[in-house]
């Protein structure tokens, strides 16, 4: 089971599934790493302590990634999209496919990697995983005591077990190719709440509003409105899943009635927020 690259919601949200964009290469060349779990391993975890914002070379590898943290923002761009990573959740990334990973100051990112031939996952698309407490607390033994072979291993093959794809996905927003629509989108992205219009955006490109509308929904699908939309809900997840109260995290949006909010979240993940995060952190 994988989760499909263009969520339902959206399409509840704006009348039509919008077109996939293309998957645009990176900007640099990604790096290929040599094997990572050797056997008989079947996974190995590292942590990336973050003290300021950070962010990683393009790179893949011949391993799968399921990439979580334990709080905070951490964001991953694969295959032309931009995955929320809360903490509520993990992302399956698969072998072999380039991404790069963001993260802001005071993170631990952990990145499990995983032998797909010995595990026996290997999902072909970038999939929502719930993040337990169960996983959460194997994946952590593993990383902190080697143990001996036998139970080591029946520990990380449990780990695997664990691993299940969610049934509401963390929200992935597509990125714009061209260099100048993806500085907006970059600035949208560290200031979710700039109230900016179209137009005063379309004036720092020095182009018309009509003009930015139709080349930001040509490299999307959607117009910049319906995409900041997007950025919104995503920045509010991280802070609903540390738990801020919604009102608070609506009211530092720009959304002065939390009803509103709530309804646009509803929209665009088919749930409320305390629906939304009941289905993706199950018992365990």
């Amino acid at each position: 089971m994988t989760v499909k690259r263009q969520d339902p919601a959206l399409a509840r949200l704006w009348g039509a599934t919008a077109p996939e964009p293309p998957a645009h290469p990176p900007s640099v060349p990604p790096r290929t790493r040599v094997r990572i779990v050797e056997g008989p391993w079947l996974l190995l975890t590292r942590a990336f302590h973050s003290r300021e914002p950070a962010a990683w070379d393009t790179e893949s590898h011949l391993e799968a990634e399921l990439l979580w943290s334990s709080a905070g923002n951490v964001t991953l761009e694969a295959d032309g999209q931009l995955w929320l990573v809360p903490p509520s959740l993990g992302i399956w990334i698969p072998a072999g496919l380039p991404h790069r990973v963001r993260a802001d100051s005071g993170v631990v990112t952990y990145a499990t990697f995983i032998a797909p031939d010995r595990a026996g996952i290997d999902w072909s698309s970038v999939t929502g995983v719930s993040m337990t407490a169960a996983l959460r607390a194997l994946l952590l033994h593993d990383l902190a005591h080697t143990g001996e072979k036998a139970p080591r291993l029946r520990l990380q093959r449990v780990a695997i077990d664990l691993i299940e794809p969610v049934p509401a996905s963390s929200l992935h927003i597509p990125m714009p190719a061209a260099p100048d629509l993806r500085e907006v989108a970059r600035r949208i992205i560290d200031a979710p709440a700039d109230d900016r219009t179209t137009a005063q955006w379309a004036a720092e490109l020095g182009s018309s509003s009509r003009t930015l509308m139709r080349r930001f929904a040509a490299d999307t699908g959607l117009s910049l409105t319906q995409w900041r939309i997007l950025v919104r809900i995503r920045a509010a997840m991280v802070d609903i899943a540390a738990g801020e109260p919604v009102g608070s995290v609506a009211q530092r949006l720009g959304y002065a009635n939390p009803s509103t909010f709530i309804e646009l979240f509803r929209h665009v993940t088919g749930l409320t927020p305390a629906a939304y995060f009941r289905s993706v952190t199950p018992a365990g």
